[in-house]
């Protein structure tokens, strides 16, 4: 769903109130925000506040003058399963395939998936490419998956041209197909190419960047420079969006100008292309992630000294990263919940299989990580213990 299609939360700032000082409610409105999307997706909107008692608050209702309100429309398509209320539910199969298997950062969202197969006694697998981001042979994969004939799959979609044959062939097996994590479509791209929508759980990402655009603003000691919004991959729908977020949050709230800069996805590389820039010019003020190799950004600050004059921020919740901020590297990271990510498509997709209830799209929400929550962060970040400890018992 673009960011258009959502419905909003509104934060009201009255005087003297900053946006510092509400963006502690982020994680609570993401938690209502990610309930809230089994009916409608939901962001977070601030208004400052206004002598006038009459100002419109806007929310769910559209902005209180009359005009359309913000939906999620939910098409009630059968699913390709008979509804069966006097039986246990049938073993279902679920593969997961995403457009790079080479990162950690899909391990929680493996562990999410997992758990709730258990929990319905469906078998699952999650699958990609191991070399790296590479969407020709994540679609080649698909097609793989296609002819394995699973039940449901659940995939990323990260170009907007590459996947529509085999997601058309998947539909025309009746096979169920989830998004999650990133979905390139729009409403009306996905109904001119499929006649339908397809559900997606995962974060808005422009609005997550918008996010990280508003704690970089309201840390920065200075406006007179420069900050440095780095992606690993130009290109990248949800990526894009986010840069575009963070470079709206900060031109609404400072006079710092902006660059983005090719880190790649290669450590070496992106490192060294990192310190370069940071040893070029003399002007940076922060340096902002778009992704999961926000690390990259600890590393170079580290390295070139510059940790205590430069800012560093950004996405994902990588255990260097998580650990920069533990060690004061860096000042934040940007959670988006990888874990429901995987465990909330298959849920929903139980409930459309077995009780015919419409899969929705459900917004995971940005969750702020500094050096104030960083312990529970990391205790609660130890997935690769719990995909353990699922080998061992599932």
């Amino acid at each position: 769903m673009p960011p258009d299609d959502k419905s909003r939360v509104n934060i009201r700032l009255g005087k003297g109130v900053s946006r510092r000082d509400v963006m502690r409610q982020v994680g609570a409105a993401s938690a209502v925000g990610a309930a809230a999307g089994l009916a409608g997706c939901t962001d977070l909107v601030f208004q400052e506040d206004s002598d006038d008692d009459d100002t419109p608050a806007g929310g769910n209702g559209g902005n209180g003058n009359g005009d359309v309100p913000d939906f999620q429309l939910v098409e009630l398509i059968p699913p390709p399963t008979d509804l069966d209320y006097e039986s246990e539910w049938e073993e279902m199969d679920v593969s997961m395939v995403t457009h790079d298997a080479a990162t950690s950062f899909f391990d929680p969202a493996i562990a999410g998936l997992h758990d709730a197969a258990q929990q319905l006694g469906w078998s699952a697998n999650f699958t990609g490419p191991t070399g790296g981001e590479d969407v020709e042979e994540q679609v080649q994969i698909l097609e793989s998956t296609v002819d394995a004939g699973p039940d449901v799959i659940i995939t990323t979609v990260i170009d907007e041209n590459a996947y529509d044959a085999v997601i058309e062939e998947a539909l025309d097996n009746d096979i169920v197909v989830m998004l999650y994590n990133t979905n390139a479509w729009s409403v009306d791209d996905m109904q001119d190419r499929f006649g339908r929508t397809l559900p997606y759980t995962g974060q808005d990402n422009y609005a997550a960047g918008y996010v990280v655009g508003l704690e970089a603003a309201d840390r920065l000691e200075s406006e007179d420079g420069q900050v440095t919004i780095a992606t690993c991959c130009p290109g990248h729908s949800a990526l894009g969006e986010r840069a575009d977020g963070i470079e709206a949050a900060l031109e609404n709230e400072t006079d710092v100008s902006t660059e983005v800069l090719d880190i790649t996805d290669d450590s070496n590389e992106g490192i060294t292309r990192l310190e370069d820039h940071i040893t070029a010019e003399d002007d940076i003020l922060a340096i902002l992630g778009t992704d999961a190799y926000t690390w990259f950004i600890a590393e170079a600050l580290e390295a070139q000294g510059v940790e205590d004059e430069i800012m560093g921020g950004g996405f994902d919740l990588e255990e260097p990263t998580m650990e920069a901020i533990e060690n004061g590297i860096m000042e934040f990271t940007i959670g988006q919940d990888p874990f429901s990510q995987g465990y909330v498509p298959t849920m929903l997709a139980w409930l459309y299989m077995e009780r015919g209830i419409p899969p929705k799209d459900y917004r995971t929400g940005a969750e702020v990580i500094d050096q104030e929550n960083i312990d529970f962060a990391l205790e609660r970040d130890d997935w690769s213990t719990l995909m353990d400890w699922q080998d061992d018992n599932y």
